[in-house]
Formats: C-alpha cells, sequence, structure tokens
C-alpha cells in the first residue's frame, strides 16, 4: 500500500510539472527565457520533492573524485570560482550556508558531502531531461539558446561546483579522521 501511496504522489508531482510547462510553453513559446526559467525550476522543485520521498541513496562510484579533479586546474578553466562568487553576489550562497553551515566536526562535513551529493544529483537529472526536452523541441540552435543557456547556468555549473566543493570536505573529512585515530 504504501509503495503505491509513494507511486501515485511522484506521478501526482510529474503531471504538474507537465501541466505547468506546457501551460508556460502554450502561452510564452518554448524558445524564451520564461519558458526555460519555469522548466528549470519547476524541475527543480519536483527533484526536490521526489527526493524527499525516496531518499536515493548515492554511494555510487560515480560521486567519487577523480585523480583529475584534484587538480582544480580544470575548474578554474571551466570559471567554477567566479560561479561561486556569483552566487555569493547573487545571496545564494548565504541561503543555502544557513541551512547547511559549514563546521569544523566530522558529522557536519559528512552532512556536507551527502548534501553535495544530493545537490549533484539532482542538478544532473535535471540537466539530462532538460537537455533531451531542448533535443526534442528546437529545429535551430537559436531555438534551443535560452534552454541551452540556463541548462549551463542552473544545472551543469551547479553539478562542477558540487563536485569541485565535495573534495575539498572530503579532504577535510579525511584529516579528522586521521587526527581522531
Amino acid at each position: 500500500m504504501k509503495k503505491i501511496f509513494l507511486t501515485s504522489k511522484t506521478l501526482i508531482a510529474s503531471f504538474l510539472v507537465v501541466i505547468i510547462t506546457g501551460l508556460t510553453g502554450r502561452f510564452f513559446g518554448v524558445t524564451g527565457f520564461s519558458f526555460a526559467w519555469v522548466l528549470n525550476f519547476t524541475l527543480m522543485a519536483w527533484f526536490t520533492y521526489i527526493n524527499s520521498i525516496y531518499k536515493f541513496p548515492l554511494k555510487s562510484s560515480y560521486f567519487k573524485s577523480r585523480s583529475w579533479e584534484r587538480n582544480t586546474r580544470i575548474y578554474n578553466l571551466l570559471g567554477i570560482t567566479y560561479f561561486k562568487k556569483l552566487l555569493v553576489l547573487t545571496g545564494w550562497e548565504k541561503i543555502t550556508r544557513k541551512e547547511n553551515p559549514i563546521k569544523k566536526d566530522p558529522r557536519s562535513l559528512k552532512l556536507l558531502v551527502n548534501n553535495s551529493r544530493s545537490s549533484e544529483f539532482g542538478h544532473l537529472v535535471i540537466a539530462i531531461i532538460v537537455l533531451i526536452f531542448t533535443v526534442i523541441v528546437s529545429h535551430t540552435l537559436k531555438d534551443a539558446m535560452w534552454l541551452l543557456i540556463t541548462n549551463i547556468l542552473l544545472n551543469i555549473y551547479p553539478v562542477l561546483l558540487q563536485r569541485y566543493n565535495r573534495q575539498r570536505y572530503e579532504r577535510f573529512e579525511k584529516y579528522f579522521e586521521t587526527e581522531s585515530v
């Protein structure tokens, strides 16, 4: 019974996303900024809700930092530090730190690592959905422009930022583990 209830909640949430984005597309068209913005944010709300129901374990090896990532030069070339500054300027960093403060203890670092995995997974799922949608509805690069720009800024860069930050959190986590031994 619980499984059916959870499935129905998932279907209802998914149906609402389709309705909201469908109406937005109908009134504003699917090639403009308004549609791209609404699509991304309804998918973010959808994933947040779905993740709160299913609590994905996120133990995959995908989330482990790769050796090429530990040298942050690739992230610097991609402008992740500028993206971080943009988040600080817009106040987003303050909002997220209020919910997930960085403390110098192993438990809070473990929570930060888990939250970064969850955020990364959510943005990755949304990026894939938006990319598939972009390919389906866009006939030209001009049609795809806003969907691609919002997908890069609202999903791809957040995925990269989570990977960039998580390796630092994990380094601190290891430091605390060796210190307590």
